[in-house]
């Protein structure tokens, strides 16, 4: 039977700060549509390490933490004291890196000369990657479902953003992004530093899980506003 999705309360509703937040804290998932394997070759994981360090440099983004997987990637980041908009930052960054990953696969059909996976992945068995005609194709199919009269649809719709507004979801997503390549499903490395497509920050990677705290790493979000729930 269907275990059915538990709702939530009231109270955890009143409990929950406003998504906006300056100065805040966010973990963000991205997924590639139909989680194909596009980040495995150096040149599409690239594209997305690039645009995470541009956020930093042009919207004054601070990455904290985040993991590149073959088919989706985990970022935690914390917005500037005058900003309050996360989904503009990721917005941002996912549109530029669908953007550069159509004139790369395009590139690609038109050299004959498929890009190779690195290393790490060509070890594992898990891991596979699609032909660059097979991948536009599928993201060309993708976009058929949408209203928005894209031609190609490169991410999924809908994925996860969420405040980190206490140091237990803050020690929880943490431990999700370090976890990632060494988890059940890819098995890539033996422990999280083995692997070449994670990034800590200083003040994050000098800290244990279990001792960071949301006050340490965001000192300027409002921590005691509670949503206004509508009745």
């Amino acid at each position: 039977m269907k275990k059915e999705k538990q709702q939530p309360s009231e109270v955890q509703k009143q409990d929950r700060k406003p998504l906006r937040q300056k100065g805040g804290m966010y973990f963000y998932s991205g997924v590639i549509m139909g989680k194909k394997n596009v980040f495995v070759t150096a040149e599409y994981i690239d594209l997305l390490t690039n645009a995470f360090k541009l956020a930093e440099l042009k919207m004054d983004v601070k990455n904290l933490a985040y993991v590149i997987m073959p088919n989706h990637f985990y970022w935690l980041f914390r917005l500037s004291a005058n900003q309050d908009d996360p989904v503009a930052i990721y917005k941002e960054v996912k549109g530029k890196v669908a953007m550069e990953i159509m004139k790369n696969l395009q590139e690609e059909v038109k050299l004959e000369k498929p890009f190779a996976l690195v290393d790490l992945f060509k070890k594992n068995e898990r891991i596979g990657r699609s032909t660059p005609q097979k991948l536009l194709w599928s993201f060309e199919e993708y976009a058929k479902a949408f209203e928005n009269n894209k031609r190609f649809k490169i991410w999924m719709p809908k994925t996860e953003i969420r405040l980190i507004d206490n140091d237990e979801l803050l020690q929880k997503k943490l431990a999700v992004i370090k976890n990632a390549p060494v988890g059940e499903r890819w098995k890539m490395v033996a422990s999280p530093e083995e692997y070449p497509y994670l990034y800590l920050s200083d003040e994050v990677a000098d800290t244990a899980v279990e001792n960071l705290t949301v006050e340490s790493l965001c000192p300027v979000m409002n921590m005691a506003a509670p949503m206004k729930v509508k009745a």
